[in-house]
């Protein structure tokens, strides 16, 4: 990617379906899987340097199953955490960017690095980016019988957002 092609300064659209996909690993028998609505983000390129920011709405997060999404929300309600948000820096990569910074939502703050590829139609490649990456909570106690608590909670981010520029 042509740094001149990539520099610029980008809104996250926050359309109906602009979620971000959180899944974690099994564990015990199930896995938990949510997506939660984006509500606000940027990303700022110049040169080999990155800043990109991303705002969720846990408070409207989804799940496929009610049991899992009335956890979720319980955890949502017990750490106020309510919105997350997640401000990061770095660099451009061959592929994109890959920056580092801190996902925090009331109570919790989990640093998160994430990969930022532009996947976008050739004409408009910065029309839309991929975020992908992972993080651990360690310790985390689910509101779920049977489950409790999980010594090594992992979850994996995903999501496809559409960027429109932004002037300055």
């Amino acid at each position: 990617m042509s740094e001149r092609a990539s520099d610029g300064l980008w809104a996250v659209h926050t359309v109906d379906g602009a979620d971000v996909r959180l899944r974690s690993g099994r564990i015990g028998l199930v896995t938990v899987d949510v997506t939660a609505p984006v509500s606000g983000g940027e990303l700022t390129a110049a040169g080999t340097s990155t800043r990109f920011s991303l705002r969720l709405a846990l408070d409207q997060l989804r799940t496929g199953n009610f049991i899992m999404q009335a956890a979720a929300r319980t955890l949502v309600q017990r750490h106020d955490a309510h919105v997350l948000v997640y401000d990061g820096e770095g660099t451009s990569t061959s592929n994109g960017w890959q920056v580092s910074g801190h996902a925090v939502a009331g109570s919790i703050d989990v640093e998160l690095v994430l990969a930022i590829t532009a996947v976008g139609p050739a004409t408009d490649p910065m029309s839309e980016i991929e975020i992908v990456g992972s993080a651990n909570l360690g310790t985390v106690h689910l509101p779920l019988p049977g489950l409790g608590t999980v010594e090594d909670f992992s979850f994996d981010v995903d999501a496809r957002l559409a960027l429109r520029p932004r002037h300055a």
